[in-house]
């Protein structure tokens, strides 16, 4: 089967070497959001941007084609982590090197938002049934605040499916993502007057893989035993685990392994809730429709994965109850130096989105 391409690299390369241009480091995400909501507002959608506490704000867009048919969502965040040391290239300069586009955000995730914002600018001359929503949302590389507010003020509740443009390549596809949990253990000497630090490094060394330590800390400087130390450990949830059933696994290996110290533990607080993990049916509308579209463009259909990291998904899926799955370009050293797009991938990625509306919403 034969692809007339309708997107072509010169329409997106514009867009988003702006977007990399612009910085939006977590928490400094307006002038980015200012960016894409006049652009959306251009070619022709309907465009809200609603405020986030600490943060820039999140874009929510919406074009209606007719009173009836599905409602599909493009997702995408704005935000990116601070620069890591060791640039060769301006984080902020896009260079292009290559055929793949160098600078901070630009695989996590700008190359996916160009995407969109360029086929939205296709679908939207497009005579097709229900509506496109574009959420494109602050917050996401810390608490997620901008997808979750935006959750909870209901929105989203007539969306159908979504299409995440989250970086995977275009031979997989995530149908799921594990969970995402963080909890703080606080260690002191107790009763037995014991160092809480070697107790805690024998805890730690008997911790399961699917657990990091974030951080940890205790002691002084002076000559004296400390009295306390403190861990933050990351946790990846499977399908069927949930962060009590981890909490409870935690404290039993306390008491496994005989440490002396007193142990605390609790789920880190944080503005937003735990990430829970999730499956979408491989049957569902979206799943076929994502891997037709990716044949039609590609010639072949992405392999069905579970995502190994946790992102704004799984509220969507387990929060808003909307069936999504990510599909975005390539490219590599994300939340480093150095980090860069593919930019074939970022045209066929933006095709495979239009093909995608066109067979959803047809």
């Amino acid at each position: 089967m034969k692809f007339n391409q309708k997107i072509f690299l010169n329409e997106i390369l514009p867009i988003l070497k702006k977007l990399v241009s612009i910085p939006s480091v977590n928490g400094n995400e307006h002038k980015i959001a200012d960016y894409v909501a006049k652009y959306l507002s251009k070619v022709g959608f309907k465009v809200e941007k609603i405020p986030v506490t600490g943060c820039g704000p999140t874009v929510f867009a919406q074009h209606k084609f007719g009173p009836n048919g599905l409602n599909l969502l493009f997702y995408g965040h704005l935000d990116t982590v601070k620069p890591a040391d060791g640039w060769k290239y301006p984080p902020f300069k896009p260079t292009i090197k290559h055929g793949l586009l160098y600078g901070l955000g630009a695989c996590d995730m700008k190359g996916g938002v160009a995407a969109i914002l360029t086929a939205a600018k296709k679908i939207k001359k497009m005579g097709l049934k229900g509506s496109l929503t574009v959420l494109l949302v602050s917050d996401e590389e810390l608490y997620s605040r901008g997808c979750f507010g935006l959750i909870r003020s209901r929105k989203l509740k007539n969306v159908d499916a979504a299409i995440s443009a989250e970086p995977t390549g275009l031979g997989r596809m995530e149908i799921g993502k594990v969970g995402r949990i963080v909890y703080e253990v606080w260690v002191n000497e107790g009763k037995f007057e014991v160092n809480p630090i070697i107790d805690v490094s024998k805890f730690i060394l008997n911790l399961k893989n699917d657990l990091t330590v974030l951080a940890l800390g205790g002691g002084e400087e002076f000559l004296s035993k400390p009295n306390s130390c403190r861990i933050i450990l990351d946790k990846k949830l499977k399908l069927g685990e949930d962060g009590r059933m981890v909490l409870n696994q935690l404290k039993n290996l306390v008491f496994k392994l005989g440490l002396k110290s007193r142990f605390k533990i609790k789920i880190f607080r944080r503005p937003t809730p735990y990430m829970k993990p999730y499956m979408v049916n491989k049957k569902h509308r979206i799943v076929k429709v994502l891997e037709e579209a990716c044949f039609k463009v590609k010639g072949f259909k992405p392999r069905k994965v579970l995502g190994l990291w946790a992102g704004d998904e799984n509220y969507l899926v387990k929060e808003a109850n909307i069936p999504t799955v990510v599909l975005g370009p390539e490219g590599g050293n994300i939340h480093a130096a150095n980090e860069y797009v593919k930019l074939s991938s970022v045209v066929d990625t933006a095709n495979i989105y239009v093909e995608a509306a066109k067979l959803f919403l047809s």
